[in-house]
């Protein structure tokens, strides 16, 4: 038995639409609902359902519709009970009769009612007026046109739906009108009149109709493209356009698309004309231009490149510019190439190109950096410049600025720069250089006797010899005049700088022949060592200049190794002679006075001025240590001259004061003596001060006359016609002449105290000085003995009938104030 209990019978019966949620929804449909047994009968139905056939729903419920026909009612029953059968439930169609009397088309549907017990207690369904559902379908498709539409008008392309025929424009979108203008569609438009829009000349659309016609015929269902098709647009601006037609045979119409490539157009022409105006620039460049991958093959080359390398495009596409580099430079350029590749980094490079027939050519090379889209390297670009012209330039400027034009041997520059390479390679290494300093001795009176012509020539032959003393390695070096410098990079002992030195001696030995002119001539060298001599490439050199000074000093023709002594002497001379500088301005001469009798008499008639330097430090110096570096340096002009402005004052003064006549004697220096404009000088110094010519007297050695002996003599005659005494000092010890001597214009001879030591001891000496006194007696001149410390040496100059001396048995020199005393006892005060 079924455990199920059945419910009552007024359950079964109940309304299916009694629920209030399911009413509700019942109730706003836009279709007729209802509810049917078995037998037919209403169940329940909708208020739309009343309304369709003119009656309440209440009236409905439990009977049949009201109007419809017995078959009606059987069709209708029947697809209701069809939706009771386990197949999915289909649309069906049917007429009703409305209570009207119409007839009405409608669209039914429906399913099982079950009951309380699962069983099926009838159906439940729905009626839909046909023209309801067509309008709907009219709508969605409305909708969906509406909705492609709004996609086409909004694609970036132009579209168009033309007949197969190409006679009719039948759907264009907005992108299509705005490229072609004032399009207007009404409905299937004609393509001719879209032909006329597009080319009013109608030749021009004839053509492009042909065009069309014969590449459509070719193509046949296949793609058909124009490019370039040149219309103009919405704006009046004329535009390069790109349509495509496909047909769509099976569809009964072709489907254009057109794309406006004006700007794509443009740039490439602009891209075109900028490639154009590049390669004719390129072409044209004096630069050699290429672009190459990584690897250095080139995808192209300009026509400089192609003569600066003498490749052609095929071999720098082949084989690449590498292949252009000279040999010797090849490693180290692809090195460097290789370097740049890998940091993507500009490529620069100075170097030698291979050339056809075994040329070569400098080269600058400088290539950037190209890069793809993803900035990964994809090449180089870059320049090729010939600077052969440039490296000649920079070769000659380097041969003039290191190297010697006549000698052709390194000048001071390049010497300079090559000892400080050799000290700084030295110091790493911990070994010794030598420096030899070496000048020639006698040089100028080669270039005084034979004239500069030959001394040129004599400084090229010695370059010559010079150049086979040294080593490999060995630097020779011309610094200037007669002065070249030998260095020695590496020396193990001093023995090895010696052997340089005698090697030189030896080869200056033999005769120079100067275009017919046999000279002789020597070396004098200095030789200092690093780092012993030291360290720097200034105290160096100037240390092997001081030993070669002291070669000289030592006799010439030798070498001679640096000491300290030297060093100290050195700094000595310039510590004085910067004093030396100093002394006029601040009044450090003193001036003292050697008397000078008359023998016969012992009367005072004359003074020797001394110059004496007191120097604040030093205390007092004597002329013998200043006056030779006064001639050197140029101050002995200063010097003589406020000497003798000074003497020819006191002189003045004291004969003022009433004082005897009294001459003053003044040394001059061969410089003086030869200075230009000396005479002058001496006659503006006796005016100002207003002393009679007669009281100076000026002192001249026998070498001052024979530098130049001529222009002695007629400076000699100058003085003695204006009343100045004249006086060779030192006379017997220099190299006079006897010929000038009674050419001079002198007053007085004045024997050397060599003479006059042992005067009273050795008898050649007394003969001498007898020689002396009867030269100057024959010859009118008179003599005065300096140096006379002894009575014995005066008992002598006596008896030789000397006619004036001087020296400490007579008379110290005297300051002003002491000489003065002797002036005033003579005068009787």
């Amino acid at each position: 038995m079924n455990s199920k209990k059945r419910r009552p019978a007024e359950l079964t019966t109940r309304d299916p639409l009694a629920d209030d949620p399911v009413r509700a929804i019942g109730e706003q449909l836009p279709l007729a609902l209802l509810a049917m047994d078995a037998a037919g009968k209403v169940l329940a139905a909708n208020a739309e359902t009343g309304r369709l056939f003119g009656v309440s729903a209440d009236q409905i419920h439990g009977g049949t519709l009201p109007s419809l026909t017995a078959q009606q009612q059987v069709s209708l029953q029947g697809i209701l009970n069809e939706a009771t059968a386990p197949a999915q439930p289909n649309w069906h169609h049917l007429d009703l009769t409305l209570p009207d009397g119409s007839t009405r088309a409608f669209v039914c549907r429906g399913g099982a009612l079950p009951s309380a017990d699962g069983d099926v207690r009838g159906v439940i369904g729905y009626l839909l007026p046909t023209e309801l559902v067509a309008h709907s379908l009219r709508e969605e498709l409305r909708r969906r046109n509406d909705f492609i539409e709004t996609i086409l008008d909004n694609l970036p392309i132009g579209l168009a739906i033309n007949s197969l025929d190409m006679t009719k424009v039948g759907y264009v979108n907005e992108r299509f009108r705005e490229i072609y203008g004032h399009w207007h569609e009404t409905g299937m438009t004609s393509l001719a009149d879209f032909m006329d829009r597009l080319c009013p000349d109608y030749d021009q659309r004839r053509g492009f109709q042909q065009q069309l016609l014969k590449e459509a015929g070719e193509a046949g269902a296949e793609r058909i493209q124009w490019d370039n098709i040149r219309v103009r647009g919405r704006d009046g601006s004329m535009r390069i356009v790109q349509a495509v037609s496909r047909p769509l045979p099976d569809h009964g119409f072709m489907i254009a698309t057109v794309r406006d490539v004006t700007e794509q157009k443009l740039i490439e022409d602009a891209l075109r004309e900028s490639e154009r105006r590049y390669q004719i620039m390129a072409e044209a460049s004096p630069v050699g231009i290429f672009r190459c991958d990584r690897n250095g093959r080139c995808h192209y080359v300009n026509r400089r490149w192609r003569e600066i390398t003498g490749l052609t495009s095929a071999q720098a596409a082949e084989t690449g510019w590498l292949a252009a580099v000279h040999p010797d430079e090849q490693a180290a350029v692809t090195a460097n190439w290789q370097a740049a590749t890998a940091a993507a980094e500009v490529f620069r490079a100075e170097c030698r190109f291979r050339r056809p027939q075994g040329l070569t050519a400098w080269v600058m090379l400088q290539a950037e950096p190209v890069f793809d889209d993803r900035r990964q390297l994809s090449g180089f670009i870059g320049s090729v410049t010939d600077i052969s012209q440039r490296k000649r330039s920079e070769e000659e400027i380097r041969r003039i600025a290191y190297y010697d034009t006549l000698t052709k041997l390194p000048n001071r520059a390049f010497f300079i720069e090559q000892l400080r390479r050799t000290l700084a390679t030295a110091k790493r290494s911990g070994r010794r250089a030598a420096l030899l300093f070496c000048d020639l001795d006698n040089f100028k009176d080669v270039n005084d006797s034979l004239g500069h012509d030959k001394g040129d020539l004599l400084l090229q032959e010695i370059a010559e010899r010079l150049s086979a003393c040294i080593r490999q390695g060995d630097t020779l070096s011309r610094l200037g005049g007669d002065e070249f410098v030998l260095l020695l990079p590496a020396v193990k002992a001093d023995r090895d700088a010696v052997m340089v030195a005698r090697k030189i001696k030896e080869q200056l030995a033999r005769p120079f022949d100067l275009a017919g002119h046999e000279v002789y001539t020597s070396p004098s060298i200095g030789i200092a060592f690093y780092p012993d001599d030291g360290d720097t490439v200034s105290t160096l050199l100037k240390h092997a200049d001081m030993a070669m000074y002291a070669a000289k000093a030592r006799g010439r023709n030798r070498y001679q190794f640096f000491s300290e002594d030297m060093h100290k002497r050195a700094v000595d001379r310039m510590q004085l002679e910067a004093g030396l500088r100093q002394a006029l301005e601040r009044r450090e001469f003193r001036i003292a006075y050697q008397p000078q009798y008359r023998l016969e008499t012992g009367r005072l008639e004359a003074v020797e001025v001394l110059l004496r330097w007191q120097h604040p430090e030093r205390g007092l110096i004597m002329p013998a240590r200043f006056i030779p570096l006064a001639e050197e340096t140029g101050m002995i002009q200063a010097i003589g001259t406020w000497l003798l402005r000074a003497v020819c004052e006191q002189v003045k003064e004291w004969l003022d004061a009433g004082f005897p006549d009294l001459r003053a004697a003044v040394n001059l220096s061969s410089r003086q003596f030869a200075e230009p404009g000396f005479v002058e000088t001496v006659r503006s110094i006796l005016a100002d001060v207003g002393l009679p010519a007669r009281h100076l007297e000026l002192e001249i050695t026998e070498s001052v006359l024979m530098q130049d002996a001529q222009q002695a003599v007629t400076t000699l005659e100058a003085l003695r016609a204006d009343g100045i005494s004249l006086t060779i000092d030192d006379f017997g010890t220099g190299y006079s002449s006897l010929v000038y001597l009674k050419d001079l214009a002198v007053n007085r001879l004045k024997i050397d105290r060599e003479f006059v030591r042992e005067i009273d001891q050795d008898e050649r000496n007394a003969a001498i000085a007898a020689a002396i006194i009867e030269l100057g007696r024959s010859l009118g001149l008179d003599i005065v003995a300096e140096g006379v410390e002894t009575a014995a040496q005066a008992a002598v100059l006596r008896r030789l009938r000397c006619p004036m001396v001087q020296g400490f048995y007579f008379s110290r020199p005297l300051a002003r104030d002491a000489i003065q005393l002797k002036l005033a006892d003579a005068a009787g005060r």
